[in-house]
């Protein structure tokens, strides 16, 4: 299966998900964009490959939070089926919405939102540095 996604090259996707073992290294990161905090929890495959978020963002129940728990269920099922961490990040870089603003990571230390942060920061982490 062939997934085109506002791009001029074609993404091969899995048609069947590629899960994650029982075991696997990850890491989390607690973080501050515009005063708002949370938590990226991400999960490898074992060749180093990207295969699920999860983002936390404050008190349960809230919005913010609902959405940032949903955010990170389909960016997992993309990656588990396929998607480039770089097509994914490359279309939450930049995305505006609050809370936006200073962070608290030296790396990149302004965001124009929650979702623009976590993309900068997987890029960084796991994309593959060729954009």
């Amino acid at each position: 299966m062939t997934l085109a996604v506002h791009s001029s090259r074609p993404v091969a996707v899995r048609s069947e998900r590629r899960p994650l073992p029982r075991t696997r290294r990850s890491y989390t990161l607690s973080f501050s964009v515009g005063g708002a905090e949370g938590t990226l929890t991400a999960g490898a495959h074992p060749d180093g490959q990207l295969g699920e978020i999860f983002l936390r963002m404050g008190k349960q129940g809230s919005t913010l939070a609902g959405l940032a728990e949903a955010f990170s269920i389909v960016t997992s099922l993309a990656l588990q089926h396929g998607a480039p961490v770089d097509l994914i990040t490359a279309r939450l870089t930049g995305l505006r919405s609050e809370p936006a603003g200073p962070t608290d990571d030296r790396e990149l230390p302004q965001a124009s939102s929650v979702m623009d942060y976590v993309a900068c920061r997987l890029a960084a982490d796991f994309g593959s540095g060729e954009d």
